[in-house]
């Protein structure tokens, strides 16, 4: 049994929203978009750790639309894939012949009272009295702003309960046997704590004082011990240590401890899924809390594994998104003043481009899930460019969440596509690649063709001469070209960002190289681009300003009043 989709109309930050769920999902998105909110529209109808009271509506729940308010809210999970025997017991007569459901929560605003449907379609939704149905389906939740060491003592108290009842009748009478011995240890140990000289003393000052306030404390005493009388309180109070080269040692620090609850948590989670019929799905908010990269990657690999069932995982980690493949990621953003989900939610239409980036997938494309606009590129000499043209120009990459990303021999296509489902904003700028046909004695314009077809326009055919910049400037195929695919934030060079670059900043460039025509300064710049684009942006900041209305720094232009608006 899976959860399929969720549609949330009306809640909180949701105006209107169809989102689809993989058997592993990631949800993203930037802060205060509704992330939390749509894992606790989810909780309103699966969470059985909320009360009667806590799934009621308040005033605050309902959305507030610019246009017309949101007076009704209903939140939809259509589930699929049901074959579990307690399942369709428990919803017998609601599960259709493909085995799919539907639960939904509505309210309403006038009165602030809530109803409970479920069915086998949406057209034949029937109310029902109380959430009966989490007996067997339900979900379990760690909040991200968790109380590591309350959690701990929860799910320790929690997991050593289930771990009792799974014993078998020869194991329990052992374990019977075994307590009596700790109980009888327990009174010696507590009779050696009170003959300690020093404790022996304190006690007794404190019985003394005890005398002086109050007759009925004349036959009374008190005494420092272990805090356990009996057996069960000695274990109650057993606490989580650790051992390492055969030494106990302290409990780490937030990192270890939160790797220690949710280890904790899966264990007491299969324990649960053995001595039930129950079907769970785990939800767990920013799991990379206090988590270093590595261990991120690690941790997500381990949720996706080892969970006894489907994982839905909220963070604003890389190195969490860098585990999961762009159709299990659900993005969340801003439109109009509502949260929607990307290509609503969890979907394959980008899988297949996302295999051919191969091995070249990284952190770098994963970063890029969290940005508000992405710039690609060629290379890592324009990487170093740009990150410094926009200092110069003021326009603050990490302030508004752009994230410029080298696409390294990559075609640009595979990433617009991604971005394109994501629906992240993107410009991209591209070398006026140019190849000649040996056999046809036609010259290729791979550099046009490239920007045509990813603003989905009509190609140029081969030509029998080169494209030359030089001769075409303000009457060329270049200008041609330009006007067409600017308005879809695709830029290409007049030939490269070196001779781009020698074209708006020609005495810089020359004086830098110590050469004196520009194509010996084009030159010396392309011999070792990285390292000598360093060192010219290094010595030459000051002259990057002159180039805000020039061709160079239209991307940057581009993408900044897509997000900001101007």
């Amino acid at each position: 049994m899976n959860i399929l989709s969720l549609t949330i109309k009306g809640f909180r930050n949701f105006k209107s929203s169809l989102i689809h769920f993989n058997n592993n999902t990631l949800i993203i998105g930037a802060n205060d978009v509704g992330k939390s909110n749509m894992l606790h529209a989810l909780r309103l109808l699966l969470d059985k750790g909320l009360s009667e009271l806590e799934i009621e509506p308040s005033e605050l729940d309902f959305h507030l639309s610019s246009d017309k308010p949101c007076d009704i809210i209903e939140i939809t999970i259509h589930f699929n894939n049901i074959t579990e025997d307690s399942v369709l017991s428990v919803l017998k007569g609601y599960v259709n012949d493909e085995g799919d459901t539907y639960l939904r929560y509505s309210a309403t605003k006038s009165d602030l009272n809530y109803e409970i449907y479920i069915g086998h379609s949406l057209d034949e939704l029937e109310i029902v009295n109380s959430r009966f149905y989490l007996k067997y389906v339900n979900l379990r939740y760690i909040h991200s702003q968790r109380d590591l060491h309350k959690f701990i003592r929860k799910e320790k108290r929690q997991l050593l309960n289930l771990a009792q009842q799974n014993l078998t009748a020869e194991e329990t009478e052992e374990d019977a046997d075994l307590m009596n011995e700790i109980s009888t240890d327990l009174v010696n140990i507590n009779e050696k704590v009170s003959q300690l000289i020093y404790v022996e003393k304190s006690t007794s000052d404190v019985n003394c004082e005890l005398k002086k306030l109050a007759h009925h404390y004349s036959d009374y005493s008190v005494q420092l011990d272990s805090g356990a009388i009996q057996v069960n309180q000695f274990i109650e109070k057993l606490q989580l240590g650790a051992n390492t080269n055969g030494s106990s040692v302290m409990l780490g620090g937030d990192g270890r401890n939160n790797q220690i609850l949710l280890a904790l948590w899966k264990a007491k989670s299969v324990r649960e899924q053995y001595l039930s019929d129950e079907v769970v799905f785990y939800v767990v908010e920013e799991p990379e809390a206090h988590l270093h990269p590595h261990q991120q990657r690690k941790l997500a690999e381990y949720l996706n594994s080892e969970l006894p069932g489907q994982s839905i995982i909220s963070s604003h980690s890389p190195q969490i998104a860098s585990k999961f493949s762009p159709d299990s990621i659900i993005r969340l953003f801003n439109h109009s003043g509502a949260t929607e989900a990307a290509g609503n939610g969890c979907s394959d239409c980008i899988a297949l481009d996302w295999e051919s980036m191969g091995y070249r997938m990284s952190i770098l494309p994963s970063e890029a899930f969290f940005s508000s606009g992405v710039f690609l590129v060629e290379g890592p000499s324009e990487m170093l460019f740009y990150t410094e043209l926009a200092d110069s120009l003021g326009i603050e990459l990490d302030f508004l969440n752009i994230s410029l990303l080298s696409v390294d021999g990559i075609s640009f296509g595979v990433y617009t596509k991604i971005l394109d489902a994501l629906e992240i904003p993107w410009v991209m700028r591209t070398d006026n690649d140019i190849s000649k046909i040996s056999k046809k004695d036609q010259w290729q314009y791979a550099g046009f063709n490239r920007c045509l077809k990813i603003a989905s326009l009509e190609t140029l055919n081969h030509k029998d001469v080169e494209f030359c910049p030089e001769l075409t400037i303000g009457n060329g195929e270049w200008e041609m070209v330009s006007s067409l695919i600017n308005p879809s934030g695709i830029f290409v060079s007049r030939k490269d960002l070196e001779n781009d670059l020698s074209e708006e900043l020609p005495e810089v460039l020359k004086e830098f190289a110590g050469k004196k025509t520009n194509k010996a300064a084009i030159d010396y710049l392309q011999k070792k681009k990285a390292i000598r684009m360093r060192n010219f942006l290094k010595g030459n900041k000051e002259s990057l300003a002159t180039l805000s209305k020039g061709e160079l720094a239209k991307p940057l232009h581009h993408l900044k009043k897509v997000i900001v608006g101007y």
